[in-house]
């Protein structure tokens, strides 16, 4: 788990969920958004993916990863 995961999950203003797989789940703009824990940034990190639903979020991740974090 990185220290930005960590940050991110700790973020009141977030209000991050916790998703499968030690997944961390939150709204980014006008989607949702579903990282892993090895999660840096956006620019850094492939370990990410959106949807428009929680659901499509974690399936996208899912699919890009192929289950595993």
């Amino acid at each position: 788990m990185t220290p930005e995961f960590e940050l991110l999950m700790n973020d009141p203003d977030l209000e991050s969920i916790r998703g499968p797989g030690n997944t961390l789940i939150f709204v980014d703009g006008d989607q949702y958004c579903c990282v892993g824990p090895e999660f840096v940034s956006i620019e850094e990190s492939q370990c990410y993916a959106f949807g428009s639903t929680k659901d499509e979020a974690i399936a996208n991740y899912a699919a890009k990863f192929g289950g595993r974090g």
